[in-house]
Order: structure tokens, then sequence, then C-alpha cells
């Protein structure tokens, strides 16, 4: 229920934005713009099974390529995403190459000519294209399930992003943002073995911009 009430709110807020862009009736050149640069995404966790014993945490980390398509209140985004993620005592862990797809809801605001800054709130989609576990190509594995029931999920998104223009046309962007994940297929399955379980990550983006 919580995830359905946080999906609901968040995609009532990136179509309000939608709301908005359709109502600006004076739009000036470079309303709608796209461009590309680099993701990281460092990522945490924390799952405690029921009947006792210590919490199990996880880290990763990540690194990939970001493309978006911004319609002033609204952005779009599709990265490829190369992560590691490990538990405490895993040696390697496990390696995945993953397609994020993300929409975010924005307000920006001039802070000067050249610089503006955009609050934000969305969702984004992993669904992992392949990967390794501690080495081994996981349709290797004996019995292995599909890899996308161990880590395709759901995020909510918030953060910050900054636009500097170069030219009026070119920008730098750049955005910091904070993700709660929610459970994947395997875990939603097993949720009943399942005390706590927290997942969350930090992503990192940079790009250059272009606005029509």
């Amino acid at each position: 229920m919580v995830k359905k009430s946080l999906l609901v709110l968040v995609l009532a807020v990136v179509a309000a934005g939608g709301a908005f862009a359709q109502d600006d009736d004076d739009k000036p050149k470079g309303f709608i713009s796209f461009g590309g640069g680099g993701l990281l995404a460092p990522s945490f966790g924390e799952m405690k099974l029921k009947g006792g014993g210590d919490a199990q945490k996880t880290s990763g980390f990540g690194g990939g390529i970001n493309l978006f398509l911004d319609v002033k209140y609204a952005e779009v985004n599709l990265n490829l995403l190369f992560a590691n993620e490990k538990g405490e005592n895993d040696d390697k862990g496990m390696d995945t190459t993953n397609l994020l797809i993300g929409v975010v809801g924005k307000y920006p605001f001039a802070l000067n000519p050249k610089l503006a800054l955009f609050p934000f709130v969305g969702i984004d989609y992993r669904i992992a294209l392949g990967g390794k576990m501690e080495g081994t190509d996981w349709s290797d594995i004996p019995g292995a399930p599909d890899i996308g029931d161990y880590f395709n999920a759901l995020s909510v998104l918030f953060g910050v992003g900054v636009d500097y223009d170069i030219t009026k046309a070119l920008y730098i962007r750049g955005e910091l943002g904070f993700g709660i994940t929610f459970n994947t297929k395997n875990e939603e399955d097993n949720k009943d073995y399942i005390e706590s379980n927290f997942k969350g990550k930090v992503p990192i983006k940079v790009a250059i911009g272009y606005r029509l």
C-alpha cells in the first residue's frame, strides 16, 4: 500500500509538471533540450531476517552513461549502468549491467542569468541485462532464476540539480539525488521471512545539454 501510494504521489507531481508546461503560453526558445554525460551511483542496504541474527549490510558502486530529454518541468532519463554490489563477507560480489529508465518532475528557478537550480522528485526502474556472481556468469549458475527477479526494482528519487549556461543553447547540468529502492520480485516473494529491508542509492550525474 505504501509503495502504491508513493508511486501515485510521484506520478501526480510529474503530471502536474506537464500541466504547467502546457499552460506556459510564452514558451521561450530552448523550452525543450536534450543531452548526455556520466553517472555515478553509490548504493547501500541493510536486511534483517525474522528469527534473530544480525542485519546483513550490503554496499555497491556503479558508473555509466546518462542520456536525458528535458521539457522544463519534467525530465526523462535513460541510463546504462555497470554496477558491483556485495555483502559484508563477499569477495567479488555481483557485477551487473543495467538499464535505468526514469522520469522526474522538477521546478527550475534562476539564481542569475546563467545559473538555474531545480529540486526534483520522480521514479526510475532498474532492468538487469546481465551479470556475474563472484566471477561466474549468471547464466552459467545451475538452477539460476531469471536475473530480473533478483535485481529489477523500482526506486523513488528526490534531489536537486543545477544548470549553468555556456551559451544560450549549450549548458552544463549537474544532479545529486537520493533514491529509496523497493523490493525485487525475489524479495517480495520471500517477504514473510524478512523483518526489515532498506535499500538506498545516491545517483550523481554530470552532463552537457543542448536547447532546441
